[in-house]
């Protein structure tokens, strides 16, 4: 069974204050790319890969970057019902 990286995340639960959190799953590599969700550090994608993110509904920012590639943006959308996507890191290598 998955845990849920609820600590990291506490700054991010503010809004929406009776929706209850949701599991937001990753999958990508390389597995020591950095995640931030509306700029707090959330942990490395490997171990967040392996456990999941619980946030509460809503529109997120996430950034996860890596030396010697592009950073990947994308906005996470948890909808109030219903389950989240995965999100899928796409790091796209930067020419030599």
């Amino acid at each position: 069974m998955a845990r849920t990286l609820l600590g990291l995340v506490a700054g991010l639960l503010v809004g929406c204050a009776g929706a209850k959190p949701k599991a937001v799953h990753f999958e990508g590599e390389p597995d020591d790319a950095l995640v931030t969700i509306e700029d707090q550090y959330i942990g490395k994608l490997g171990k967040i890969e392996k456990a999941a993110v619980a946030l509460k509904p809503g529109t997120y920012r996430v950034t996860v970057e890596q030396v010697g590639f592009f950073p990947f943006d994308v906005i996470v959308t948890v909808p109030e019902e219903g389950e989240p996507e995965t999100v899928k890191v796409e790091l796209e290598p930067i020419p030599d």
